[in-house]
C-alpha cells in the first residue's frame, strides 16, 4: 500500500510538471508576435478638373480603420498637394505604410490650415485662403472597402473632387473636401473637347451618373464607372464666340476594365 502510494504521487507529480510546461510553452507563444502578419497600404489621390486655376490643400494626417482594431495612423507628416495637377490620370502618393494585415472601411484626412484656391478671372487671376465653415470639418472620413494582406500591397485610389470642395462664402471662399474612392481604375471614359474655353462632361444612365471638367488641354477622364450604355453629355463656351453650346452622345459603351476612347468632341 506504501508503495503504491508512493508511486501514485510521482505520477500525479510528474503530470503537474508536463502540465507546466504546456502551459509555459503556450504562454511564451502566445507572447511572441506572428511574422508576417503585416503587409502594406499605399494611398494615391488623383482629380477631377475643375475651373479653378490651382488648388492646393495641406495634408498633416491620414488614418485607416481595421475591422476588430479601431484607427491606425498612416502618416503625420504634413504634406501640400496641388490637387489640380492630379488629372486625367496623374496620381500622388500622399501614404505608404506598412500595417496589420485586416479589413480596412475607412481612411480619415486631417487637414491643416494651409489651404489656397486660386480662381480666373477676366482681369487676372485671384488667391484666396481657404478657412473652414462653421459646418465643415478640418476631419475628413472616406469610406472604403480594403483587405490588406500579409506580405503584399493593396493600393487605394483617390478621387478628390476639386469642384464641389470648395464653396463660396460672401467674398470668399472655404474648403470643404469631398473625397471618394475610385473602386474600379480601369474602368471608364476619356476624350477630348476642342474649340472650348472651358467645358464639363456628364456621363450617366438609369442608376450612375458622374460629371467632370476638361483640363487646360482639353482632355477629360472618368474612371470608376460600372459597365453599360450611357449618354454624355457636354456643355462647353466655344472659343471664338464666347457661347454656351451643349453637345449630347447617347449609346457610348463602358465595358469592364477598359477606358473607352471618345477621341474628340468638335465644338
Amino acid at each position: 500500500m506504501k508503495m503504491h502510494r508512493v508511486m501514485k504521487t510521482s505520477l500525479i507529480t510528474l503530470g503537474l510538471i508536463a502540465a507546466t510546461v504546456l502551459v509555459v510553452q503556450s504562454c511564451n507563444k502566445e507572447d511572441v508576435t506572428p511574422t508576417g502578419q503585416t503587409g502594406t497600404m499605399k494611398v494615391k489621390m488623383t482629380d477631377a478638373p475643375a475651373n479653378y486655376a490651382s488648388l492646393n490643400v495641406e495634408i498633416s494626417k491620414i488614418e485607416a480603420y481595421v475591422q476588430n482594431k479601431g484607427w491606425v495612423t498612416l502618416t503625420n507628416q504634413t504634406q501640400i498637394v496641388s490637387v489640380l495637377s492630379l488629372t486625367n490620370g496623374t496620381e500622388s502618393i500622399v501614404a505608404n505604410s506598412t500595417v496589420s494585415a485586416g479589413i480596412y472601411s475607412k481612411l480619415r484626412f486631417t487637414f491643416g490650415n494651409t489651404n489656397s484656391v486660386t480662381m480666373n478671372g477676366t482681369s487676372g487671376n485671384q488667391t484666396f485662403n481657404l478657412g473652414f465653415g462653421t459646418n465643415t470639418s478640418q476631419q475628413v472620413e472616406v469610406e472604403i472597402n480594403e483587405q490588406v494582406q500579409t506580405n503584399a500591397t493593396t493600393e487605394v485610389l483617390l478621387d478628390f473632387n476639386a469642384a464641389t470642395s470648395v464653396i463660396a462664402f460672401g467674398q470668399n471662399y472655404i474648403l470643404n473636401p469631398v473625397i471618394t474612392e475610385i473602386e474600379d481604375a480601369q474602368t471608364g471614359v476619356k476624350g477630348a473637347v476642342q474649340g472650348a474655353v472651358t467645358a464639363t462632361v456628364r456621363i450617366y444612365n438609369e442608376n450612375t451618373s458622374a460629371n467632370t471638367y476638361i483640363d487646360a488641354t482639353g482632355k477629360f477622364l472618368i474612371r470608376g464607372i460600372p459597365d453599360g450604355s450611357y449618354v454624355v453629355h457636354v456643355q462647353a463656351v466655344d472659343e471664338t464666340t464666347n457661347e454656351l453650346k451643349e453637345i449630347i452622345v447617347p449609346g457610348v459603351v463602358i465595358r469592364s476594365g477598359r477606358i473607352t476612347d471618345m477621341e474628340t468632341i468638335q465644338i
